[in-house]
This record gives C-alpha cells, structure tokens and sequence, in this order.
C-alpha cells in the first residue's frame, strides 16, 4: 500500500527529500487534496529541477510535455520507466494534475509495482491508479458490473485453469470427446471471438482447420457464457470485454472515469489488443491528454491478440482524425547494452519493414563481441552453454546474473540436464506455478465460494476436500437439483430436498460438508489471512495432507504455509483490499511476478517470457529454420514478429551476448538436421565471432554420436535390418551411432524418406522376411 505522507509537526517541520530538494510535507499533503480540474498547491523550489535531473533531452522532453497526445518511441534499455515514472511526478509537481486524476497503465503486475514504487520515492501520496489493464478493469467492475445485469460485485476471477475445467465440464455434458475437441482449444477459440468483437456464429467453420466444428463451438460457447453468468464469474477475457460493455452502453459511467483522469499514460503500447486499444480511446477522448510509451521493434504478442499497428498508427488515430497534433519523442540513448550487442541487434531489426525508424547507441564501447556458437546437436549445445557459464563466473559474474532464452519449451531439457551435471544452479521461469499447485488451488477455491455463493467450479473442487465420501455421481445428482431449479450448487448442498437424492456414505459427507460450509460463510468480510486460517482450522486440511500417502506431503504442507505468509503479507500491504482483493490479486498474477530475482541461480525462459528484463550475460539458443523462425510463423507469414522476437532476446544482454545453434535436434523422439537461421546471415559481421562449441562440433564420445551401444530393453538392430514404424512405415536401417540414452538410429522409410530416431522411443520392430 502507498506510504501515507508524516504530518509536520508545530515544532520540528517535517521534509521529504526528493532528488536533493527538501520539501515541506504540509506540500505533499495538499496535493492529495481537493476536487478534480482544481490547479494544485504551489510548487516549492527545486522541486521540478529535481525530477529534471539526470535525465537526456529527449527524455527531459518527454517529461515537460503539458497537453494533447504524446508518442514515445523507447528504444530497448533507454529509460523509459524513469521518463514515464519523472513524468507522473512532473505532472503532480507542477500542479497540472492531482494523483488520483492520473492513471497508468502497464502490461505486468511486477512492472506496475516498480512504477508505483519509483513514483512513490520522488511524491510520497496517494490515489494514483497505477496497474494492468486487466488489473484497471477488475476495479472498475467491483464498482460498476452490476449495470450489466448478470453480474454482481462478489464476481470470481477464473484463470486459464478454472477456464478449462469448466469448458471441459461442458463439453463432456454435450457429449463431446474432449481429446479431439480439446478444451485449451476451444477456450482459445472463445477468447478470439470474445476479443475479436463480432459474432463468429457464421464463419467460424471455414477458420477451425484443426477439426474444431462450428457446431461444437457455438454449442460450447454459448453454454460456457450462460455458465459464467450463473457462477458470477469472469475470465481473464471479460474483464476487458465487460468494461467495454459498459462504456459502451452507459456513457455516463464512462464519462466519469474519463474526466476523472485527466492524464492517461499507457506503457509497452505496441503490446495492446483491439479491446485494449478501445478502452484507451474511452478514457482519453475527453481530455486527449494520451501519453502512450512503446517501441514497435519490440512487439512479439501478436498470437494472444497484440496489434503493432496501434503503435504504428498512433499518429494517426489520435492526431489527424481527432483534430489533435502528436508529439513524437524518440528515446535512441541506450544505458543497458554494449555497442557490439547494439551493432548487432540493429543490424538484425533493420531487415523489418513494418518499424518506425530509430538509431540506439551507447558509450559502451569497449566490449566483448557477440559470439555465435555452431553445435553439434542439442546436448553440445547445452553442454557448450554449461562450460561458458563455468567460465563466466570464474570471471566474477554470479549466476543469477546469468540467463538462457529459448524459443520452444522442449528445448529446456537438454539444458537442465547439461547445468545439473555441471553443478550449476538454475531456476525455470514459467515452470510449476505456485498458485496452480493442488493443495493452493484447493484453499483458494474454497475462498472462492467464501466470497462468490454462486460459483459452482468452487462448490465441485472442494466438496469433497479434503475426502469425505462424496463422488462425481453425487456431484451430478447435485449440480442437476440445482440447474432444475435455476440456484447455485451450494444451495442443493445446503437443501435437505437437494441431499435427499444421495445415499450412503456421500449423504453423510454432503451434510457434513453443508455444516463446514454454515461456519465458513460469514468470513467474506474479514481479511485473507483471517478467512484462510479459518478454512485450514475447520476443515483440518495441513493435518489430512500430513497423514496422506503422498509422497510430496510436506512439499504440500509447505506450500501451504507459504499462502498463508502470502495473504499475510498482501493484508499488510492492502489492508482495504480484504479477501476480495486478495482473490483478485491471485488470480492476476503471472510467472514473472514470482520470479526470484535475488536467487542465486541462472534462469532459464522462453524468449517471450524474457520482455521487459536484463542479464549482464544472456545466450540465446536454437538459431535454427524452423525454430527461430518457428515453422508456424512462417506459414503464417509472421517472420517480421520471429525477427522482433529475436530481437528482444538480444537486447536483454547487457554486456556478452552468446547465440547458439545446432546442426542436429532432438524433438518428439526424432532427431533431424538442421539448417542455421537466416537471421544470422543477417548480424554484421564485424560484430560477429564464429566458434565451434566444444569438442561437440565432431562427432565423438561427448556427443553421443560415435560408436553405437544399444541401449537396455530394446529390440537389438544392426545395420541392414527391415524395420517397421508405426508412423513412418517399413524401411532399411543405414547407421547406428551413440549410446545409452542418446543411441541413434538412421533408417531409410519407404515413404517418408531419411529419418533419424532416438532407438529408446523409436519402438521399431525387426521385420523377418
């Protein structure tokens, strides 16, 4: 929570320093004071210099801009937080703007949390409304959702998983095969039509080349919309959407937000969607006092729904259509990386043309060169990594200084192996999630039918948790009481004529779960802390993971000490927030927001995970056709996005930058050649040092590549053999190379042609004539 500002005292007035100016806090609280469009108090001397300080000109001119639109194209690693964080305070500083008639918005939790932090060292106040969008709009739904009609202000956040259980839930009550309409699939086709804006009921058909029906979806969706309704319930999607709703629909609640914010300010601008763009246009038509920060160069989220030419026709749509005439201030100063890494990555981006122009440069001139590493295959490419890493931190580099990009999960086997067997520690960002664990999931939900009697998900994932007899036949027999009669499930729990259908042993446990239910009910208006300590008081659940045969059960049991110092610690941090707040906060987190930045280990994400972060040393594996550029992409003409992609990656170095990539790859248990990416024809060349990882580059012992061992309990094959696949056919087995885990076998298909097989998974069978 925002520090409220020490009250000067008759006898000892109390400063507050900011950049070396000493302000008077009878100051600070006025500007927290009075009515919107009201000029704020005096600004005392050196204030404003202050918030000038250190900061280049373009950056300064980004900061003093008074009225109308403003674009700032930030280049990578040239201060824009500073710019947008000097900005907010300039703007309360000079008294053109009071904090709670300012909002920002960015696109992490973590990144809205530095910028609040930041903007609360330079003006210790209040009110300002600094957040994600979808954090933006949960608030101004618990306030406004109730004009929809369907919805109350109690609404439970569902995430992906929530989201995916239910259209599963749906899709096997229409009794559909979820392995061929899978439910990941069908949600994702929910949330394009639902983002997209315009009924897909007519066209769907001819868009669904995976097999997905127009009939199937219509079905599903239309149930999953009626579903989310009767749970008062909202995916990550509706939070968006619905606000939007509103605006549209009630002008007068979104004029109120509009003239509420005199300054609106969005960062990472090239990252937003259609709905997101909309909802900037509502909020900043009244006043067009638009600040938007972005780089189009750096725009990599165009498959969840991103846009590029929001950023790129920002000109446009908010200067020449409304009148208005756009400032344009382009931030080319790099502080982050070295001029090699620079060279190179420029020389990368300029091959796009869907960019708008900018030269990044740096004093960083005495540096190492980019080194591009060719590999034998994926483990001499991980190994390779392993021995730089070593090398680095004899060097003085700590590990956690350390990171590792990759373009497709799969690649990150090879690379855990090759650090475990070196010694070194890692972390995976985007592995397990903490908040998507059984046990965290289990309380959460049972917080969940706390605060929102209507969710039914809730209702099923803990009627029976922890174990009381109850089975999915019950359940049923519950969930169509309730649907017959048009409630949610928790009243056929608590309804004698709702238990009267279950028997036996699943009746007891019903009407005992009805009775832990009656004493947990009334706890929707304490705090997290307090409902959470309830719930593991009344329903015993540390003591039942404690006595489970699991073998994790004190993992578990930690994991759930560890959510309770989490609720602790957000009740301390927000105590207005309550049990509500803190379920929306859960619900909106994401896997960087728990990344442990101080941990002492190398990290280890996918190229996309890696936005917004910085490495002293980074390397960036996989620099092959088809990888980087994935195939995908290029069928779907999206090269310009890999190269942007790549990109980032490179930009997030800020002093050596390796890039690797292998002439053979394991993948789905077949190895293939490979062919190096094109991007790396495009790096100059004087930036640029080629090596070969290691001994990897031939085939030898390392490699697993040289003499054949066949590995224990499969079928024994010798060069010469007839074998048959059960995907690619019959063929004539060519080579045998490696051992163990890593024994290869080369066989001639019939059909398919060459293939190279990893012997352990391969399953092929000796064909005798």
């Amino acid at each position: 929570m925002p520090r409220r500002p020490l009250r000067a005292s008759a006898t000892a007035p109390i400063r507050h320093r900011i950049q070396g100016a000493m302000v008077p806090l009878d100051w600070v609280d006025a500007l927290s004071e009075g009515a919107a469009g009201e000029p704020g108090p005096e600004t005392p001397d050196g204030v404003v210099a202050g918030l000038l300080s250190e900061l280049n000109e373009p950056q300064r001119e980004a900061v003093v801009h008074e009225e109308g639109p403003l674009l700032i194209l930030a280049g990578a690693g040239s201060g824009k937080t500073r710019v947008i964080t000097r900005r907010i305070a300039w703007l309360v500083a000079t008294g053109r703007a009071r904090p709670h008639e300012i909002l920002a918005i960015t696109f992490t939790n973590k990144a809205a949390k530095e910028m609040r932090s930041r903007i609360e060292e330079l003006l210790p106040v209040e009110g300002m409304w600094v957040s994600t969008f979808h954090a933006m709009c949960a608030r101004i739904l618990r306030r406004d959702i109730e004009v929809l009609g369907s919805w109350t202000r109690d609404y439970t956040i569902y995430d992906t998983q929530d989201k995916n259980r239910l259209i599963k839930t749906i899709t096997k009550d229409l009794g559909y095969d979820t392995k061929h309409y899978r439910p990941a699939m069908l949600g994702g086709w929910i949330s394009e039509w639902k983002t997209e804006r315009f009924d897909r009921t007519e066209d769907v058909g001819d868009s669904t080349d995976a097999g997905l029906g127009e009939k199937v979806f219509v079905q599903v969706r239309d149930r999953y919309e009626k579903a989310m309704r009767e749970n008062n319930a909202l995916d990550f999607d509706d939070l968006l959407v619905r606000v939007l709703e509103i605006f549209e629909a009630e002008p007068g609640v979104r004029d109120s937000y509009a003239h509420r914010f005199r300054y609106v300010l969005v960062d990472e601008y090239q990252d937003t969607n259609r709905i997101q763009y909309l909802l900037t246009r509502h909020l900043s038509d009244a006043h067009k006092n638009l600040a938007v920060c972005g780089d189009p160069d750096q725009s990599i989220y165009a498959w969840r729904g991103a846009d590029v030419r929001n950023i790129l026709d920002f000109e446009r749509d908010f200067g020449q259509r409304a009148g208005c005439e756009v400032r344009v201030v382009k931030l080319e100063r790099n502080y982050r990386s070295t001029k090699a890494i620079l060279d190179a990555a420029q020389s990368l981006i300029r091959c796009n043309t869907e960019r708008k122009e900018k030269e990044l440069w740096t004093d960083k001139t005495e540096c190492e060169p980019v080194r591009v590493l060719a590999c034998a295959d994926e483990n001499d490419e991980a190994g390779e990594i392993a021995r730089r890493i070593h090398d680095l931190v004899l060097g003085g580099t700590r590990t956690d200084q350390i990171a590792i990009f990759y373009r497709a999960n799969f690649m990150q086997r090879a690379l855990e192996r090759a650090l475990r067997l070196a010694g070194i520690p890692y972390q995976v960002l985007g592995g397990p999630e903490f908040y998507q664990r059984r046990e965290v999931r289990d309380l959460i939900a049972y917080l969940q039918l706390i605060a929102n009697p209507r969710d039914d998900m809730a209702t099923r994932r803990v009627i029976n948790v922890p174990a009381r007899g109850v089975g999915d036949k019950s359940v049923a027999q519950l969930h169509t009481w309730a649907t017959e009669r048009g409630c949610p499930m928790i009243e056929a729990v608590l309804s004698e004529e709702g238990r009267s259908q279950i028997r036996g042993r699943a009746r007891k446990g019903v009407q005992a779960f009805a009775e832990l239910y009656g004493r947990l009910c009334d706890l929707n208006e304490k705090s997290a802390a307090q409902a959470l300590e309830s719930v593991l008081e009344e329903t015993e659940y540390s003591t039942w993971l404690s006595q489970s045969a699991d073998d994790q059960a004190e993992m578990r049991v930690e994991n759930v000490e560890e959510l309770f110092a989490h609720a602790q610690s957000y009740d301390r941090d927000q105590p207005e927030g309550g049990l509500r707040g803190f379920l929306q906060d859960v619900a909106l987190v994401s896997d960087i927001d728990v990344w442990e930045e101080q941990s002492l280990k190398v990290t280890l994400m996918t190229l996309h995970a890696s936005k917004g972060l910085e490495f002293p040393a980074v390397f960036v594996c996989g620099l092959e056709e088809e990888l980087l550029p994935h195939v995908l992409a290029l069928q779907d003409g999206g090269l310009e996005e890999e190269r942007r992609l790549f990109y980032v990656g490179m930009t997030r170095a800020m002093q050596e930058l390796f890039i690797t990539h292998a002439r053979m790859r394991l993948h789905f248990g077949e190895t293939s050649h490979r062919i190096a990416s094109r991007f790396l024809a495009e790096l100059p060349e004087e930036t640029r040092e080629e090596k070969v990882g290691g001994k990897g580059a031939a085939v030898d012992r390392d490699s697993g590549l040289g003499s054949y061992e066949a590995p224990q309990n499969v079928v024994e094959l010798r060069v010469g053999d007839r074998v048959e696949h059960d995907h690619f056919g019959y063929g004539v087995v060519e080579m045998l190379q490696g051992s163990g885990i890593n024994a290869r076998v080369t066989v001639d298909f019939q059909g398919p042609g060459r293939k190279v097989l990893l012997v352990q998974y391969a399953k092929l069978e000796v064909v005798t004539l």
